[in-house]
């Protein structure tokens, strides 16, 4: 089956759905991408540059603007129910919303613009979940699109980016960067997002031809992500206010080099060296990946994901036994440039670049590996480079 024929099922689930929960009237049907970070790992909420690439699986929303203030949400995934009100919506998610927390994150903070309407939704989506490709982003950007096209709010696409990134950390409760909101919004078919997360700045980078990229799910959940990735931000905050007391004041920790933390050795030591050293370095890929990006050099390119999952797994200590097997097999097979981890680790997937073509020999031996050591098999799939959000139906 195709990518076309894939979404198509897709949709027509999602309508019958609809149809069944809502009646027969039509709704408009808008979709939004989930993302791979070629380089860039935790860089999001460090102040760094990240580069991620919007890919053709995501989220599509079956939605029906409604006259009264009324919010009823189905998901094909999820088997809760959501029904509430425009005016029963707090600050904060509560326990029973559920999966519903993202979307009505948005709501909530578009709830000024929407003139007391609310409106009956269906979501469906095909991106593997808690899997590192962020289908949380994608279901808050099908929501923010949707409503902005149907309520003619006429945000630019950077607006509806904060305004999920807003829905995700003040509604939802969950300290992310910026990163996953934005590349969803902002993607741009054949293109990767060059982010500067310190000021919201970006710049989209053609991608050349002459690699394709291999998604490599480990299948694992990604269960030790959350309280792991809180631990991350602490230790990234404390390491920050060591290098302020002992080098120089600058605003984020992506901001320091390694003269800094040479300068501030004597004090940066143990796991505040390590996180600071993945920071800094990591910067540094990003701007390799850049450059190899924009010239077609894609070994250079290659080279600095491999670097990238190194420093991830040493220094950063997010990576597993899973993600560490996945990529060192497939960056043994011919044809592959370079992998790593993708998302915040533990699980959940990895990404490696190849030659075009290349994912029938080099998917079979990775596959055979990763089964015979742990018992499961992984899934693959080589995505291309997706677009942004967009109406669908």
């Amino acid at each position: 089956m195709t990518g076309t024929e894939s979404q198509q099922r897709l949709i027509a689930a999602i309508l019958a759905r609809f149809r069944a929960e809502f009646g027969a009237e039509l709704p408009a049907v808008f979709f939004a991408p989930g993302r791979v970070n070629l380089i860039g790992a935790h860089l999001d909420y460090n102040g760094g540059d990240v580069l991620p690439v919007t890919v053709d699986l995501g989220v599509d929303v079956a939605i029906r603007l409604r006259d009264d203030d009324r919010l009823r949400l189905r998901s094909l995934d999820q088997t809760a129910a959501v029904d509430t009100r425009l005016g029963e919506l707090g600050d904060t998610r509560t326990t029973a919303q559920g999966w519903a927390a993202y979307p009505l994150g948005v709501v909530r903070m578009l709830s000024e613009r929407l003139d007391g309407r609310g409106f009956d939704a269906v979501f469906g989506g095909d991106l593997p979940m808690a899997s590192g490709m962020s289908s949380s982003a994608a279901l808050e950007v099908a929501t923010a699109y949707a409503l902005d096209q149907l309520c003619g709010l006429a945000l630019p696409n950077r607006e509806l980016a904060l305004v999920c990134h807003a829905a995700e950390t003040r509604f939802v409760g969950v300290q992310c960067g910026i990163m996953d909101q934005f590349a969803s919004a902002l993607g741009r078919a054949g293109h990767a997002l060059w982010l500067h997360c310190a000021d919201a700045s970006f710049e989209h980078v053609e991608i050349h031809a002459g690699f394709e990229l291999l998604v490599m799910d480990t299948k694992k959940p990604r269960t030790l992500a959350s309280v792991a990735f809180n631990e991350r931000v602490r230790e990234c905050g404390e390491a920050l206010e060591v290098l302020r007391a002992h080098a120089r004041v600058l605003p984020n920790l992506a901001s320091y080099g390694e003269a800094d933390l040479a300068r501030a050795a004597p004090w940066l030591a143990g796991v505040h060296l390590k996180r600071a050293r993945h920071v800094v370095s990591e910067m540094q890929r990003v701007a390799r990946g850049v450059a190899a990006l924009r010239v077609g050099e894609i070994a250079a390119l290659g080279a600095a994901l491999s670097s990238s999952h190194r420093s991830t797994a040493v220094d950063y200590e997010v990576s597993c036994a899973e993600l560490d097997t996945i990529t060192a097999a497939a960056c043994a097979q011919p044809g592959v440039f370079g992998a790593r981890l993708t998302g915040a680790g533990f699980g959940g997937c990895a990404i490696a670049l190849i030659e075009p073509g290349a994912a029938e020999r080099v998917v079979p031996p990775v596959r055979d590996g990763f089964l015979r050591r742990f018992g499961v098999e992984p899934g693959f799939r080589v995505l291309a480079a997706g677009g942004g959000p967009r109406r669908v139906a």
